[in-house]
């Protein structure tokens, strides 16, 4: 798991002293379209379309309105996708999507979306949906222990052992790419309040040998430890091709509550998706860059060649994937 820590102080001696301003609007470049999609089977399609934006502009306003953003499917344009805008919700969320209410992507749909706004270069991408994930016998473990002697009979202690479990069966003869994403959901509102807010959490993805990284030992002693995954880990079929996998992905959890107060136990959903090989490649960039240890924080600072995030964009960036998703909640005691 990558940990934060601050460069600036083994640094610091190269800078002493230096003090100048630098005006950089000249390097600044032609904005681009950012077209981001994951065109999962059975869902709606919805493509956020926004622009990249220079570091001195304060707080821009990135979503793009009035494009023109057309659906071709098999080679064949199907539609002009309709623009649409969410508004309020928690976290507020303005993003510009431009979605089809007429089709749904299908397993070997070949899918190529095409945007273009006048300002900009024309963005195109292409991607195809691959085959469902075959996952079974998914289920959460627990082994959970109330205490009250640690602070008083009125406040009980819990403690939680926990383990997703679930055998993902590959099929053989191609190259299969997959994601895991894990997420908990918790009450925090009083008694009568039953909304469960989902948010991302740290599991212990690198118990599994499937996730496990050899780490440096300079990157050891720097805190560089293990698997962070806070929003999935993407992998490939290349260990278990054309076998069936157990996972065992283990995590702890504590907390109180006071006996006079309802106590909602956490909920937990495991998101399994099979997902084309553009879709990796981007998720896996993302997951390099986050667990890429004392070399990614060199890098961040200027002092190490950066991680470059996968794009497959024509004519601008970001990213067109698809995917076919199996998902499966549970309670918690």
């Amino acid at each position: 798991m990558r940990y934060s820590i601050s460069l600036l102080a083994l640094m610091s001696f190269v800078f002493y002293g230096c003090e100048r301003e630098i005006n950089l609007e000249h390097l600044r470049p032609d904005p681009k379209l950012v077209l981001n999609c994951l065109a999962l089977q059975g869902d709606t399609l919805s493509v956020e379309l926004s622009r990249t934006w220079f570091y001195t502009e304060d707080i821009p306003d990135v979503y793009v309105s009035g494009a023109d953003v057309e659906l071709y499917v098999n080679d064949v344009f199907r539609e002009r996708l309709t623009e649409t805008k969410n508004e309020g919700g928690y976290p507020v969320d303005e993003t510009i999507r431009y979605k089809s209410f007429s089709y749904l992507p299908a397993t070997g749909d070949r899918i190529r979306i095409v945007a273009s706004k006048e300002g900009f270069k024309t963005a195109e991408a292409v991607t195809e949906i691959p085959r469902p994930c075959a996952v079974s016998d998914c289920r959460l473990i627990q082994e959970t222990v109330r205490d009250t002697s640690v602070w008083n009979e009125t406040i009980i202690y819990v403690s939680q052992t926990n383990k997703m479990q679930f055998t993902l069966r590959d099929e053989p003869g191609e190259e299969n790419y997959y994601l895991l994403y894990i997420r908990q959901g918790n009450v925090y509102g009083g008694d009568e309040d039953t909304t469960y807010r989902w948010s991302s959490f740290f599991p212990d993805y690198g118990s599994e040998p499937l996730f496990a990284v050899q780490s440096s030992a300079f990157d050891q002693i720097l805190g560089y430890d293990g698997v962070g995954g806070y929003n999935g880990l993407a992998f490939s079929d290349e260990l278990f091709a054309g076998k069936s996998y157990q996972f065992n992905i283990p995590w702890n959890k504590s907390y109180s509550y006071t006996e006079n107060v309802v106590n909602h136990p956490y909920r937990y959903r495991c998101y399994v998706y099979s997902i084309s090989r553009s879709y990796y490649n981007y998720m896996k960039s993302l997951n390099d860059l986050y667990e890429s240890g004392f070399t990614g924080d060199l890098a961040e600072i200027g002092f190490a060649e950066p991680i470059r995030i996968y794009s497959n964009v024509e004519g601008g960036t970001g990213i067109l994937g698809g995917g076919y998703l199996y998902s499966q909640e549970f309670e918690g005691e």
